[in-house]
């Protein structure tokens, strides 16, 4: 009956329980071990649940909502893009049929309030249809109407997130306060509901404002043809399938659609590609860009360190099971009588389930504490924005997983005693006292010891070719000094001043920021690496295409420039401040670029024309070190260096700055007072150039980070397993070893044979990881840099380390046993 039952289970429970009192040190390395494993997974679950499959909030039928991801081939290559100009936004929604909504977004920092008080902030601008994908009534005042949001302008109106309310007006009634966002100023209307992030949980909106409206307001030339021109590329698109249309279906229904609308872009810009050779296409998929047709580097490191996860959890279990395994053996003379007085095989079964199942769940909960205060961490470290998402122990699906996991492992772990069991000899094992170990017990014990040696060698294989890449990437010569340079953004907001007033503007900036105390140095800029580049077509006599030999990018800047990022000139000289407009036009080329366009001859002297063939020559006065500017991976550094005054047709965006002093700490201060100085509404941000790079080498430190982290873990586990087998082995053959002493075995022998049998386990882990790791290695090859997957040193460094680790574990309980009294073993039974 289901009371028996239920007496039966507590009565279980409470004998499991009693067993463990019995047992502290084994209850708690079992459960600490279990935590760690379960804690790492559940941890790594939060993460990639967030990245990839937890439904947006408040989105309504989200299985039916979608992201446009947009693909077009370049000189034989496919290009991925996830935004596209409005214009194509609006052809899409007049020329598709299998979506019932479609809607515009992009965020962007915009300035927020005015003067001083002004603060950089993230603006959700959305297309007026983006609310109704979502079941989110606001929780003060309305959202605005399409004809809030309509070409040219928008309405100034802005909707303000939760947070951002209480923070900023202590959640107050705001409805009709004015509030200057970007360079509108806009009305607050309402207030998105708590928990409400749009599309981006990692790091959310502030404010919403009509994607029209910031558009139609930028202030540049972009405001007056957005929503006709197709050279704007900085929309995103959402929609929502029709009922009965299929995910097939509707790719290719957007894919006619994009190309009706290329047609209609080259039809404008006859320099725009046919659309038989770019062949654009549309892939219709998940709303999070992690799950997307190519997903986002947080993703797919994350998708590897949760695999890691998953194997140190396999490791945990390993060394669980063997000492559950020992136990077992310990008591199966105990069981054996049990056994003789009636007690059936099935009715011991349960309970050594029982005892398993309670020894995991134990463990699954601290577990979720071990995970809450690690999880932040691991968050912090694979989601560069942070996260919103609820703390672990509070995320019903996180634990919803982690109980999942938990009652897996408990059974996994339980079935190894049951094995046991099943196998017994009732009758050899009473007479054989505590003699009476199976060999099947033994064998057991060293096959999974041998699993945890060959899973810890994949795990520090990783780790090793990780630190390899990452030393790579921070080794690499970059062309510059990244440390103590400050780079300083001039945000326009109003009206455009005209080139003459730009131009005072930038000077002004530039005079007040060489004059403030701890500036060694200052460049008015065009580019910075990492954050925008400008690239041109350039013109020499003898090459029919520059353009085939790949992408010439150039900085447009003042005399300072080489002097503030510290690239070294190899010949010639940098510019100076002779080089106004009006003087000769003159120009600084990278190694590469030298080498590429003048090959066998002297560059210094020659000439090249900027933007078109027409254009006046410009002489090449100096050779530069090759400068990384927009990827680390990329092989061309074709680079040019102008100054800013002979490029008429830019007027630059900031300031380099290099500081005697530290950019972390000095940065707000150069702010402040540049600040004070801007002409108009405009403001500026500072932000240290070496956190931009290090941005860059992000996924090689992740990746090391992680893999560091989780293969030590499962080298402490396994050594752990690997003391603990060679220990109760040693305990086992007490009397066979005192036997041996009595016959005349000397100390060194007992050493030899004890650790002999932990390095040949070892051994046997490593070659089958090491062949494992090396099969493994060309997915992770990827993720590496200049970083070979199969390299002797690391293997032989990581098999060298494991055997040394193995050894160490090995020669503890071989010492205890080569200084054992014989006399005591002989009498021990």
């Amino acid at each position: 009956s289901p009371s028996a039952a239920l007496d039966r289970l507590r009565f279980d429970v409470r004998y499991a329980l009693r067993g463990l009192r019995r047992s502290p040190a084994f209850a708690l390395t079992v459960i600490g071990t279990l935590a760690l494993g379960i804690a790492a997974n559940a941890a790594m679950f939060n993460v990639v649940d967030q990245l990839l499959f937890r439904p947006l909030a408040f989105l309504r039928a989200p299985e039916m909502v979608h992201r446009f991801y947009w693909q077009n081939q370049s000189r034989g290559e496919t290009r991925n893009a996830s935004s596209v100009p409005y214009a194509r936004y609006l052809d899409l929604a007049k020329w598709t049929t299998s979506f019932s909504q479609m809607a515009a977004f992009s965020e962007r920092p915009l300035a927020v309030g005015d003067g001083d008080d002004a603060r950089e902030l993230r603006v959700g601008t959305v297309s007026a249809s983006f609310w109704s994908f979502f079941d989110a009534p606001p929780a003060l005042g309305r959202y605005f109407t399409p004809d809030e949001d309509t070409t040219p302008v928008g309405a100034s109106v802005v909707v303000l997130s939760y947070p951002y309310w209480q923070s900023a007006f202590g959640g107050r009634d705001v409805r009709g306060v004015l509030l200057t966002v970007g360079n509108v100023r806009a009305t607050i209307i309402g207030v998105a509901p708590e928990g409400f992030n749009g599309v981006n949980d990692a790091n959310p909106p502030s404010l919403f404002i009509p994607i029209t409206t910031f558009a139609g307001t930028s202030g540049t030339g972009d405001a007056r043809t957005y929503f006709s021109a197709y050279y704007w590329g900085w929309v995103n698109v959402l929609a929502r399938r029709r009922d009965g249309v299929s995910l097939a279906q509707a790719n290719t229904d957007a894919t006619q659609a994009y190309r009706r609308s290329w047609e209609a872009a080259r039809a404008m810009d006859a320099s725009t590609p046919p659309v038989d050779d770019a062949r654009p296409q549309i892939v219709v998929s998940s709303v999070r860009p992690g799950a997307g047709p190519t997903p986002a580097l947080e993703a797919r490191t994350a998708l590897w360190v949760t695999v890691v996860a998953a194997i140190v959890l396999l490791i945990a279990c390993a060394n669980v099971a063997n000492l559950v395994l020992a136990r077992a053996l310990q008591r199966q003379r105990e069981t054996a009588v049990r056994l003789a007085l009636g007690v059936t095989r099935g009715r011991l079964i349960v309970q050594a389930l029982t005892e398993s199942l309670v020894l995991s769940a134990l463990g699954g909960v601290v577990a979720v504490l071990v995970a809450q205060w690690a999880g932040g961490a691991i968050r912090a470290i694979l989601i560069a924005n942070g996260t919103s998402t609820p703390p672990l122990a509070t995320d019903g699906r996180t634990l919803v997983v982690t109980m999942a996991i938990t009652l897996v492992v408990g059974v996994a772990v339980g079935l190894v005693p049951v094995l046991l069991l099943e196998r017994g000899d009732l009758a050899r094992t009473l007479r054989g006292g505590s003699r009476g170990v199976t060999a099947h017990g033994t064998g057991l014990r060293s096959s999974l010891l041998v699993v945890q040696g060959a899973l810890s060698m994949v795990l520090l294989v990783g780790a090793a070719l990780f630190v390899r890449s990452l030393q790579q990437v921070q080794q690499m010569p970059m062309g510059y000094d990244a440390n103590h340079v400050l780079l300083v953004s001039r945000v326009l907001r109003g009206e455009w001043p005209g080139d003459s007033a730009m131009t005072q503007m930038s000077r002004h900036l530039l005079a007040e920021a060489q004059a403030l105390p701890g500036v060694e140095s200052a460049a008015w800029v065009n580019s910075t690496p990492f954050v925008s580049t400008s690239s041109s077509n350039i013109y020499v006599a003898g090459i029919d295409s520059t353009s085939r030999l790949g992408t010439f990018t150039y900085q447009a800047t003042t005399a300072d420039y080489f002097r503030t990022m510290r690239t070294r000139i190899l010949r010639g000289r940098a510019l100076g401040v002779a080089d106004r407009e009006g003087a000769p036009r003159v120009g600084v080329v990278s190694a590469s670029m030298a080498a590429t366009l003048w090959p066998g001859q002297e560059a210094l002297g020659q000439c090249f024309r900027v933007r078109a063939d027409t254009m006046p020559c410009t002489t090449v006065v100096g050779i530069a070190e090759d400068m990384v500017q927009r990827d680390l991976t990329g092989g061309q550094r074709y680079h040019f260096y102008i100054p800013i005054e002979q490029a008429t047709w830019t007027h630059g965006n900031g300031m380099l700055l290099r500081l005697s002093g530290d950019p972390f700490r000095e940065g707000e201060n150069v702010r402040a007072a540049l600040q004070r100085v801007i002409l108009g509404a405009s403001y500026v941000t500072v932000q240290p150039l070496a956190s931009i790079v290090e941005d860059e080498r992000r996924s090689w430190r992740l990746g090391a980070t992680m893999f560091v982290a989780f293969g030590g873990l499962a080298l402490v586990v396994a050594a752990v397993g690997l003391y603990g087998v060679i220990g109760y082995n040693v305990a086992q053959r007490t009397r066979e070893l005192g036997v041996r002493v009595a016959l005349g075995a000397r100390k060194e022998h007992i050493l030899r044979l004890i650790t002999g049998e932990g390095m040949r386990l070892t051994l046997l882990g490593v070659v089958l990881g090491g062949a494992v790791a090396a099969v493994a290695g060309r997915w992770i090859e990827p993720l590496l840099f200049r970083q070979a997957a199969l390299d002797p040193a690391v293997y032989g460094g990581v098999a060298g380390t494991m055997l040394l680790v193995a050894l160490a574990a090995s020669a503890v309980p071989a010492w205890r046993a080569a200084r054992a009294d014989p006399n005591v073993a002989l009498r021990s039974e």
